[in-house]
């Protein structure tokens, strides 16, 4: 059985730890890795270095944690590992084998799908010696810090999440949807105060798809999304992760949002494979109400 031990990456000892002790392929027996599984769901995020995967090991592992999803559409998946997806500026025989800046702006993967990912598991194959962090956000002590008004206003509301309405404004370098597109990306509907399946932790779910808040007015409701996403943004929430090649990070979706950070594409070259769970629908968190 592997050695594990767990350092955490943030001074609160709770949000990010990285696994110290697992081998470069990551195949480990079951008491070890439920000790990860374990460790994931206490701390939200994972960091494993100087990895080795191939594809075949780096699915194989995520596979562990629950059914896979294949990305669609599918032309930034790995040529005969349709459930690695690449993402990064990096080119084979001049043609892109990954989707350029990715992950801009906080948000949490398939968000804006009536079944969101449970998971994302990032393994860094190539980065630039500087940019291209990623920063990850604590949306359970996010909402924990919330003021009480503020938990009593979201408590039982959905957010409307919208593919349709901002796809021009997180991907301007990529063509418009398609009416095919946009039939298969419909608006989706979901509690903003979330309720992990597995911890019973609540998170606040908001991110850079959201649009609109039900029972409050347009305006009202957009100002209220950008106040909480900017609160979310709070320093004390973020963990910055610094690549470095063997890298991998494996987080929650479902309690976290992440952010990618710039770099200099036309100098350095990133790639990235990413491996992702399949969800369940949200879960409503119960909100205390106000004693009378």
């Amino acid at each position: 059985m592997a050695d594990l031990s767990f350092r955490p990456l943030t001074p609160d000892g709770r949000f990010g730890a990285e696994v110290i002790g697992a081998p470069p392929d990551l195949a480990v027996d079951e008491a070890a890795f439920r000790r990860i599984e374990d460790a994931w769901y206490r701390h939200s995020v994972l960091l494993f270095r100087g990895l080795s995967l191939m594809p075949e090991q780096h699915i194989a592992f995520t596979r562990r944690l629950g059914p896979l999803h294949i990305m669609v559409p599918t032309d930034y998946n790995l040529e005969g590992h349709p459930e690695v997806f690449v993402v990064g500026n990096a080119e084979e025989g001049g043609k892109a084998v990954g989707l350029r800046r990715a992950g801009m702006g906080f948000h949490s993967d398939g968000e804006d799908k009536a079944i969101p990912n449970a998971g994302s598991f990032l393994y860094a194959i190539q980065v630039p010696p500087e940019g291209g962090d990623t920063l990850f956000a604590d949306m359970y002590a996010a909402w924990d810090a919330l003021p009480e008004a503020t938990k009593r206003r979201l408590a039982g509301r959905r957010a409307r999440f919208s593919r349709i309405a901002l796809h021009h404004v997180h991907y301007p370098h990529l063509p418009p949807l398609t009416e095919q597109q946009k039939r298969e990306r419909p608006d989706v509907w979901h509690p903003i105060a979330r309720k992990h399946p597995r911890t019973g932790r609540t998170a606040l779910y908001i991110g850079r798809w959201a649009v609109e808040i039900e029972g409050i007015p347009a305006e009202e409701g957009k100002a209220l999304i950008a106040e909480l996403v900017a609160f979310a943004q709070r320093p004390e929430f973020l963990y910055r992760h610094v690549w470095r090649q063997g890298d991998a990070v494996l987080w929650d979706n479902r309690c976290t949002q992440h952010c990618a950070t710039p770099f200099d594409e036309a100098r350095y070259t990133r790639r990235m494979h990413r491996t992702t769970l399949e969800g369940e629908a949200p879960l409503l968190a119960e909100v205390p109400q106000a004693a009378a």
